[in-house]
């Protein structure tokens, strides 16, 4: 059942989804942005020796020096790159500082080098 209100006796003057348009509109631009920004084009870099690797993650936290990481996508064959600084590790995983704190599986790991201009703090 359908309750159809003549637009003389409404209690206030609706303008519908109007006045949603502006919210909806700056959340989607924002995603859209932001997903964007997350499938830039990277470059596949060679697989490095499990050592390497560590060695990188090593002196990372203990120097507290910036590094980027490439870690093996979701999907087949994608890669993508991510910069910070190791801040502790637990068995197989490493926590990481970028903006907020992330655990990554070490296997995940790709390549590692330090960030380019990145010096200890």
């Amino acid at each position: 059942m359908i309750r159809n209100v003549p637009r003389d006796q409404w209690l206030y003057n609706d303008r519908g989804m109007m006045k949603w348009l502006g919210y909806f509109l700056s959340d989607h631009t924002q995603d859209m942005t932001d997903k964007k920004i997350s499938e830039v084009p990277t470059t596949r870099l060679p697989q490095q020796d499990p050592e390497v690797i560590d060695h990188f993650l090593q002196l990372s936290w203990e120097n507290s020096r910036e590094i980027t990481l490439q870690l093996n996508g979701e999907a087949y064959l994608s890669v993508y790159n991510i910069d910070g600084i190791v801040i502790g590790a637990n068995d197989h995983l490493i926590y990481f500082q970028t903006d907020k704190t992330v655990t990554i599986n070490v296997s995940d790991i790709r390549h590692a080098e330090f960030k380019k201009g990145s010096h200890a703090y």
